[in-house]
């Protein structure tokens, strides 16, 4: 007991000397220089990530506006606009221009009756499977048992499915 009291006084002593301890000159202005310095820190790394964000948004910009541009699509000639036009029997001199000008606006109506391009079977069949070829040469070679074997399909997808419960025995632990 009495070494843990010799122990205790150490401590205590070793705590008075050490609280004793005056700062070091300019202590308080070196932390303030450090976190000033990590703030402009910050700042600058801030400063470069909105630099970095506008310098690829003026990028991706200049990239667009390079781009070719596609074509317009033609567009099928549905009205055709005819202005009638003078007698060619009265001379240049002697007509008189319209105070209005008669347009007749001629319209292209699309053939009737044309069918529309379709296929034979919708949608197009697509080349068999290496599981359907063998299926198929399956019950071309033995009809017969194929025809046992879907019917065996068959009345099996019919049956309730039934499901033996699990028996797991309890581990023996053998202590030594």
């Amino acid at each position: 007991m009495e070494s843990n009291g010799e122990l205790d006084r150490m401590i205590d002593s070793a705590l008075a000397e050490y609280s004793k301890a005056q700062a070091l000159r300019g202590l308080e202005e070196r932390v303030l220089n450090r976190v000033r310095l990590a703030e402009s820190a910050r700042h600058r790394a801030l400063g470069w990530a909105v630099a970095i964000v506008v310098m690829a948004s003026v990028l991706v910009a200049a990239i667009f506006m390079r781009m070719p541009r596609a074509p317009a699509p033609a567009m099928h000639d549905t009205a055709g606009i005819q202005t009638a036009a003078p007698p060619q029997s009265v001379p240049e001199e002697l007509r008189v221009a319209p105070k209005r000008c008669r347009v007749r606006i001629e319209t292209r109506r699309a053939e009737r009756g044309r069918p529309l391009p379709k296929l034979e079977q919708f949608p197009s069949p697509t080349p068999m499977t290496a599981e359907e070829q063998a299926l198929r040469s399956f019950v071309e070679r033995y009809p017969v048992g194929a025809q046992q074997a879907f019917a065996q399909l068959h009345k099996w997808s019919n049956e309730p499915v039934e499901i033996e419960p699990i028996q797991i025995p309890p581990i023996q632990i053998n202590a030594p």
